[in-house]
Order: structure tokens, then C-alpha cells, then sequence
């Protein structure tokens, strides 16, 4: 048996803002410098292939996956 999966995360390509991170200290100002937590690509694409290897050929773990 062969086994095609496909998926893509961010498809609309949002920039994505998951918190801040700010720096220990304050400036000289006595403000905090912060940054934005963002993921680290715009978009992901995965295409897995999964093939059943047996030598008999009624007998494969397709039923526990």
C-alpha cells in the first residue's frame, strides 16, 4: 500500500504574532526594549509518503495506523 499526505499551515501567509520577549534591563529611558515572538517561516508545506513493505501481502499494520 502506498500513502500520500499532503498539508500547509498559514495559507493565507498572516504574519503571526505569538507574544513579546523583552529584554532583562531597561534602556536609558527606563523603558524595556521588546520584540515580537514570530514563527520562524511564513508558510510550511509537508508531502509524506508512506509505503507498506511485507512479504506476505495480506498481512500489514494499516488497520493500527
Amino acid at each position: 500500500y502506498i500513502i500520500l499526505h499532503g498539508s500547509v499551515t498559514n495559507v493565507l501567509g498572516r504574519d503571526n504574532v505569538f507574544g513579546y520577549e523583552y529584554a532583562r534591563w531597561p534602556d536609558q529611558s527606563g523603558m524595556y526594549a521588546g520584540r515580537a515572538i514570530k514563527q520562524p517561516a511564513l508558510r510550511m508545506y509537508f508531502i509524506g509518503v508512506f509505503i507498506t513493505l511485507s512479504k506476505e501481502k495480506t498481512l500489514n499494520q494499516l488497520q493500527t495506523l
